[in-house]
């Protein structure tokens, strides 16, 4: 049963950038937001960064070799301080953070709900591909740290500091794509809710404009640092 769970978890890893995909587009045509009010947006933004400052928390301190977005699993040393001294998977945390953020700005309970779950039943395959992978790699020293650090729920009492200085250029590098696909989540969000509430976009040049300006960052980021970690 675990082999199994851990080869799903594979394929699952692999292709972790896309599975949200289908459901995404499933929510803007079956999902209508329920208000346009402006804490929803707030409160989604607020979640959403937060999710964010999680993973450059945990990718800046992050060991070499560790965190990368490879589409296959490595680890040339283990993380077991920091964030990682608190749960066994920040980033994980973070990536659901995000998400919850973006759907409660789009202000559609159900649609959460539903995605959250998604995460959940995606990353527990995942994670188990991952800890097999990792006691294999690095035996007891990895066992010794899944007896104590809970795989999810954050126990503070455990926090170690991290080890490693934090690393700036690396968070620029690898968190690039996920910034870039947050601002521009949060971008269409803002504009669909708008045309759905108010027929039309006030300001379309607004968005227009907003959305070249983070494709420019985000080629200029890319290209500034390709090689450089």
């Amino acid at each position: 049963m675990r082999k199994w769970s851990a080869r799903i978890g594979k394929f699952l890893f692999k292709h972790r950038s896309f599975t949200p995909l289908p459901l995404i587009l499933l929510t803007f045509i079956f999902f209508k937001p329920l208000s346009p009010a402006l804490p929803w947006t707030m409160i989604g933004l607020i979640l959403a960064l937060a999710g964010e400052t999680i993973r450059m928390i945990s990718v800046g301190y992050a060991g070499s070799g560790t965190s990368g977005r490879e589409s296959f699993l490595k680890a040339e040393s283990l993380n077991t301080t920091g964030l990682y001294s608190l749960a066994r998977n920040p980033l994980y945390w973070g990536n659901t953070l995000i998400f919850a953020g973006l759907l409660t700005m789009y202000a559609q309970p159900l649609a959460l709900v539903l995605f959250i779950a998604f995460l959940f039943l995606q990353y527990h395959f995942i994670v188990l591909a991952e800890e097999e992978f990792l006691l294999q790699q690095h035996g007891q020293a990895y066992a010794v740290y899944c007896g104590r650090v809970n795989r999810w729920l954050p126990c503070f009492g455990n926090y170690l500091p991290p080890v490693h200085r934090f690393n700036g250029r690396k968070v620029f590098f690898k968190e690039n794509d996920s910034c870039f696909n947050l601002l521009l989540a949060a971008l269409l969000i803002l504009a669909w809710k708008e045309k759905v509430f108010s027929v039309r976009l006030s300001q379309p040049w607004f968005f227009a404009g907003a959305v070249l300006a983070l494709v420019i960052f985000y080629v200029w980021g890319v290209s500034s640092l390709k090689g450089t970690i």
